[in-house]
């Protein structure tokens, strides 16, 4: 799935008709319930992105191990 798919797919969950208010509040929400879940899986997060962090040869930068 590519970045378009997936943002089609999240904005279909999105409630099409609401208030101001209600828009306000649903977005205060998932704000805080985004930093809630990167606080709690912060190592989890930080452990999976080193273990792919691309090993880079100096002479040849271009080219990427982890292919």
């Amino acid at each position: 799935m590519n970045d378009d798919e997936m943002t089609d797919e999240v904005v279909r969950l999105l409630p099409r008709h609401i208030s101001d208010e209600s828009a306000a509040v649903l977005c205060d929400f998932l704000a805080e319930l985004s930093m809630a879940a990167d606080s709690h899986y912060l190592c989890q997060i930080r452990r999976y992105r080193e273990e792919r962090r691309a090993t880079v040869d100096s002479d040849q930068p271009w080219e990427n191990y982890s292919d």
